[in-house]
């Protein structure tokens, strides 16, 4: 009796394991779960802003140059909704003023084979936004 509850335990320890490991696919995210918590930075030259980014499971998106103030005090936050692969986003309160009367925008994300992130435009008519957001990888921050 103790030998096939034993070999049953084994399996649901395998079973357990293989589920932990498991690694997200690369492609379009669909929404924040997998990457949710995680703060990313930009990667490459230039100055633009933001330089972190990080997602939250509520949808929410921070941002901001200090990676150390990015959960109590960035510099600005992004609401957020799925539809698919594509990310609807609306800045909250003073993190609207850069883009003035074109607040909202339409971007997917997409999770690169080494770990990145990339951006990518559907819809933006703020210029400087979808620029500094896609024209770069972002990288996880460790």
């Amino acid at each position: 009796m103790q030998k096939p509850i034993a070999s049953l335990m084994a399996v649901g320890l395998l079973l357990l394991a293989a589920c932990g490991t498991a690694e997200v696919e690369p492609g379009p995210i669909t929404s924040f779960d997998d990457i949710a918590g995680t703060t990313y930075e930009r990667q490459g030259p230039g100055t633009q802003l933001p330089h972190y980014v990080q997602f939250s499971e509520d949808g929410t998106v921070n941002w901001s140059t200090n990676p150390d103030l990015i959960e109590d005090s960035p510099n600005g936050v992004m609401e957020t909704r799925f539809e698919g692969t594509k990310i609807f986003t609306t800045p909250v309160g003073a993190s609207a003023f850069p883009c003035g009367v074109f607040p909202e925008a339409i971007y997917e994300i997409h999770l690169l084979e080494n770990g990145n992130l990339q951006f990518v435009t559907i819809e933006d008519l703020c210029a400087h936004r979808s620029r500094d957001l896609s024209e770069t990888e972002w990288a996880p921050v460790p």
